[in-house]
This record gives C-alpha cells, sequence and structure tokens, in this order.
C-alpha cells in the first residue's frame, strides 16, 4: 500500500476514489489541466488487514464498496 501523507491520504487510492465517485479524472500535462471522462468501467478489489506493511484504507474510499468478511474454511463439523 502506498505510504499515508500527513492528512493521512494516500495518493493512489485517492485518485481511485475520483475515479469511482466522479467517473473521471483530471490529467496533468504541462500547461493545462484536462478531464478525462471514463465510461464501462467494473473496479474489484481484495484487501487483507493492515498490518505488515498494509496501512488501512481509508473509510472515503470504502464506502464505495460492499464489504465481505469471509471466516476460515473449517473441516470439523460438530
Amino acid at each position: 500500500m502506498p505510504a499515508v501523507e500527513t492528512y493521512g491520504a494516500q495518493p493512489p487510492i485517492e485518485l481511485l476514489r475520483q475515479i469511482i465517485s466522479e467517473r473521471g479524472f483530471y490529467t496533468r500535462p504541462p500547461n493545462k489541466f484536462e478531464w478525462k471522462q471514463l465510461a464501462d468501467y467494473v473496479l474489484v478489489c481484495a484487501a487483507a488487514p493492515p498490518s505488515g506493511g498494509r496501512n488501512p484504507l481509508t473509510p472515503r474510499f470504502m464506502r464505495h464498496f460492499h464489504v465481505f468478511c469471509m471466516p476460515e474454511n473449517n473441516e470439523d463439523i460438530t
């Protein structure tokens, strides 16, 4: 995961959040900003709990997803 900035943002995650919520992003050419509109895309994400180099995802980003918690399989059925 990207490093967390002073204000708690992670720039690559914020770019993905902007793509999801605004359906596009601004380019950064040398002289002017240009809006790029995206259409017909699917974003599927998977994450593990934060630890060992993984930072927690911000609630601003997570609000766009359905979160499923999958328990480990257990062969002992009682």
